[in-house]
Parts: C-alpha cells; structure tokens; sequence
C-alpha cells in the first residue's frame, strides 16, 4: 500500500444535472462553483496525440493526477494554474491492485475554450 501527498493546488467544478436545455433541445452543461483542491500532479502535452486509425485513443491536451477520494468523473472541469480550463475526458482509477493501492487517478484533459 501506498498513498501519495497531493500538494499542487488546481481548481475544480463537479458536473451537476440540468433539466435546462438549448434552443436547439441539447441538454446544457452544468458545474458546481470552483473549489480549491490539490493534486499529486499535473502537466500539459507538448504534441497531440494522434487519433486516426486507433480505436478507443482518446486526444487529450493535458494530464492531471488527483486524489481517488475527489471522486473525478468524466465532463467535470479542472483549472490547472497558468494554463485555464479543462474538461475531464478519461478517469483511469489505479487502486484495484490488491498490493498497491495509490490513492490517486490518472486523469486525461481537454481544453475549455470560451
């Protein structure tokens, strides 16, 4: 077993359910106010990564490491500082090892833009 410090600060907004809808009747995005948390670490792609030819490759612009307990879910949002916005895409949890349990997720980002 093993647990990690989590110490680089981030922002981060938990997706909430919307009954609100476009007016094109697309179903609206909805996030919780920003709170300050920490992460083990986190850091941007230097390049994308390919995605044409490669079934279930996801393209993502940056990775973050938060804590398991945070409960990160696929389309919450994270501020990584200096860098802005990002959209959760993937969420890889590590802890179903029956030896080593890290207590923190890999998690792959998008960017927000607007």
């Amino acid at each position: 077993m093993a647990e990690f410090q989590c110490t680089l600060p981030i922002s981060y907004r938990r997706k909430i359910a919307s009954t609100e809808f476009s007016p094109r009747g697309n179903a609206l995005e909805k996030h919780d106010d920003p709170e300050p948390k920490f992460v083990l670490l986190w850091y941007p792609s230097e390049v994308a990564a390919p995605t044409d030819g490669h079934a279930e490759r996801i393209a993502f612009d940056a990775t973050c490491y938060p804590p398991t307990d945070l409960g990160v879910k696929v389309g919450d949002r994270i501020e990584l500082p200096g860098e802005g916005w990002f959209r959760v895409v993937a969420v890889s949890n590590y802890d179903n090892n029956p030896y080593f349990v890290p207590g923190i997720v890999d998690v792959k980002l998008r960017r927000v833009d607007g």
